[in-house]
């Protein structure tokens, strides 16, 4: 009698210890079920519930994004390679705002996990992000992307002693983003592989009017015409570093380029009474986004879409582009919007009116008393960066 009630409160322990460590281990467990903090670092996705913003890690290493800056006070939450995940809502999401996805290694982050301030110039990555704390669609329609083609041996240096934000995009003005360095940051080290690179900086900022993040770039003049200022350069361990001053742009040191917009701007107000819409263009049946990652134009609201200045080869762009197939409206109904030429630079309007899906109509908005199509100077290039401010 005495060996069975040992026998049964031995298996009660175990039983307790089993539970205990059951819930020790759920304590650890991210959305999906597996323990997903790795060396102190947070790598749950938390897709499957709240969430900051989408990054998607193409590169081979584990990393681990901050706000800004890279201290244990703006750290989100980390990446595995090969992954695409929701980084950690915490409380540096608290409203809207651009901001520096400062980004590092596992490895870098571990060996200076007590002085992280060693890596302000050294990140792994660097991107312009965007967080709109009123819209959980924007924030499920926009992914930021880390390029396969970071986390080499060699390295791209910025000195950005400008006001604006600058990106460094491989082959042409819509490519894709490489490095960013914020305004007024110096010695900016990213890490390349080797390879062969054809760089177009631009400048990306948050314009307060827009309530969008808009695109311009510098632009030189030669024999009279207009040219993006590029760079074709090769990385190896003959030319392990490649480096950027931004001023020597503008200067006449490189180039006398100034600031030219990339894009001309939609603005749609939806003014039907009756019903969110959302932008379709030419044959597409997906919805377009806006570069924060708007989609859908609710009732009394104004979304601005950018237009991309078409390519004309060897490196130049069109100062128009044509505006044609255009739909406004919702997966029942959809209306056409004239055909029309826009500038760069420049920020047209429609309005959508009607009281419900099956009573759309959109125009574009003209000059007052007049029939011509109304066109305003953006003045985005104005304005100044809102990061650090």
């Amino acid at each position: 009698m005495l060996k069975r009630k040992l026998g049964l409160a031995v298996a009660a322990i175990l039983c307790v210890g089993l539970m205990t460590s059951c819930f020790n281990i759920n304590d650890n467990r991210g959305n999906g079920g597996d323990s997903n903090i790795i060396n102190g670092i947070d790598y749950t996705d938390y897709l499957s519930g709240e969430y900051s913003i989408k990054v998607k890690n193409d590169s081979k290493k584990n990393i681990v994004c901050f706000m800004n800056t890279p201290r244990e006070s703006n750290l989100i939450s980390g990446v595995r390679a090969g992954t695409l995940v929701g980084l950690k809502k915490n409380s540096l999401f608290t409203n809207t705002k651009d901001f520096i996805l400062f980004v590092v290694t596992e490895d870098d982050y571990l060996a200076n996990k007590n002085d992280l301030a060693k890596l302000d110039r050294t990140p792994f990555a660097t991107v312009y992000a965007y967080y709109n704390a009123e819209s959980a669609e924007i924030q499920a329609n926009k992914v930021y992307t880390i390029s396969n083609l970071m986390g080499g041996e060699y390295h791209i240096i910025i000195n950005n002693n400008e006001k604006y934000n600058v990106e460094l995009r491989q082959n042409g003005l819509y490519g894709e983003s490489l490095a960013f360095a914020g305004a007024y940051t110096t010695q900016t080290k990213i890490n390349m592989v080797e390879g062969e690179y054809d760089i177009f900086p631009v400048f990306r900022k948050y314009s307060s009017r827009a309530q969008e993040i808009v695109t311009t770039f510098p632009k030189y003049t030669k024999n009279g015409v207009e040219y993006p200022v590029f760079f074709h350069f090769g990385l190896d361990p003959e030319n392990d570093e490649k480096e950027f001053t931004t001023s020597d742009w503008f200067n006449g040191a490189l180039y006398d380029a100034s600031e030219t917009p990339s894009a001309a701007y939609i603005a749609i107000h939806n003014g039907n009474s009756g019903t969110g819409v959302s932008l379709y263009k030419g044959a597409l049946e997906t919805a377009a986004t806006t570069s924060t990652g708007g989609k859908t134009i609710n009732t009394g609201k104004t979304l601005t879409f950018e237009v991309p200045m078409t390519s004309l080869g060897n490196n130049r762009y069109s100062t128009t582009a044509t505006v044609s197939g255009w739909k406004i409206g919702t997966s029942m109904n959809k209306v056409s919007i004239d055909t029309l030429e826009v500038k760069a630079g420049k920020m047209y309007y429609i309005e959508l009116s009607g009281s419900n899906y099956l009573d759309l109509e959109a125009k574009w908005k003209t000059v007052e008393g007049s029939s011509e199509i109304l066109a305003e100077d953006t003045g985005f290039e104005d304005e100044e960066s809102t990061i650090f401010k």
